[in-house]
């Protein structure tokens, strides 16, 4: 069970992202979204270029290179995504990846203004 702790973190302007990623988070995602394109996605019949396009991203998010957030409509297979034809399973895991790297807010709590700077409540993993 992964261990979180409530941070108060900075919002990027009204856009429904944090200004910072929940970085233990992304990279325990990053390592299992690799393990599962390894394992389930062949280099060979690899239609929407998976190995491409995320297996570096992947890598980039373990190694510290990527820099983070990653703006929403700078991510890969946008419209694979939202059409649906991905793998399933591989499209849940992608989704999870996704929503880490950009630092989506999905759960809504009050937003608190300090010096005109909005923030909110987040849970981090540790």
């Amino acid at each position: 069970m992964n261990m979180t702790k409530r941070r108060l973190v900075k919002l990027m302007g009204n856009t429904g992202f944090y200004a910072e990623v929940d970085i233990v988070k992304l990279k325990r995602l990053a390592m299992e979204l690799l393990n599962y394109i390894q394992i389930n996605i062949s280099q060979d019949d690899d239609e929407y270029e998976i190995w491409k396009w995320v297996v570096p991203m992947c890598k980039a998010v373990l190694d510290g290179t990527i820099q983070l957030p990653v703006p929403f409509v700078d991510l890969p297979l946008n419209y694979p995504m939202r059409e649906g034809l991905l793998p399933p399973d591989f499209q849940k895991k992608f989704s999870e990846f996704r929503v880490a790297a950009c630092a989506m807010i999905l759960k809504f709590s009050e937003k608190i203004m300090i010096d005109g700077v909005a923030y909110m409540y987040a849970d981090f993993e540790e």
